[in-house]
């Protein structure tokens, strides 16, 4: 495992540190990453997401492994959310794929048919060690305001917007395929 820390929240070394702790008791060699880039004043998740994925796609070619995310249903949905509302293609309307190649990387996204729900309700009845990220919750992120804003579309709707996002990203696959 590589840790990422952002260096942007003030406890985010001592975050890093506990799960560094927690991986090592399971048995992994883990290494902590920081980004020493100033934290730019606007787009900041963009910026840590090119950050987390060039450090994580260093370890991985230096380890020469393959790079497995966890990225689950609900990210795929707002993903697709955020690439529609901006006009993308049919390509972008994919979303993520479960095993992609990234400049000769494989990543590998194991848990993307999985609602974040049903893991949040698997680490709790199983007592796993986990970190809440404060900033999940901050709505000035585009994320996190896409987030909630399908959320409460769900549950005017009865959940299904979400579960059509993904069929869209799945027809669109499928197109593809057949191109």
């Amino acid at each position: 495992p590589v840790i990422i820390d952002h260096s942007i929240r003030t406890n985010s070394s001592t975050e890093s540190k506990k799960i560094k702790k927690y991986s090592e008791k399971l048995g992994f060699k883990t290494k902590i990453k920081k980004i020493k880039e100033k934290v730019p004043a606007t787009n900041i998740q963009n910026w840590a997401r090119i950050h987390r994925r060039n450090l994580l796609l260093e370890e991985a070619i230096k380890s020469k492994s393959n790079l497995i995310l966890g990225h689950h249903l609900n990210d795929q949905a707002e993903t697709i959310f955020m690439r529609l509302s901006k006009g993308s293609g049919l390509q972008g309307l994919v979303g993520m794929k479960v095993v992609n190649d990234w400049q000769g990387i494989k990543i590998i996204r194991p848990l993307l048919y999985f609602k974040k729900k049903l893991i949040i309700q698997y680490i709790y009845k199983n007592k796993l060690f986990h970190v809440i990220d404060p900033s999940n919750d901050n709505v000035k992120f585009e994320r996190v305001s896409t987030r909630k804003l399908l959320k409460k579309i769900d549950n005017n709707i009865e959940n299904t917007f979400t579960y059509n996002l993904i069929r869209l990203s799945k027809l669109n696959k499928k197109l593809f395929s057949f191109l």
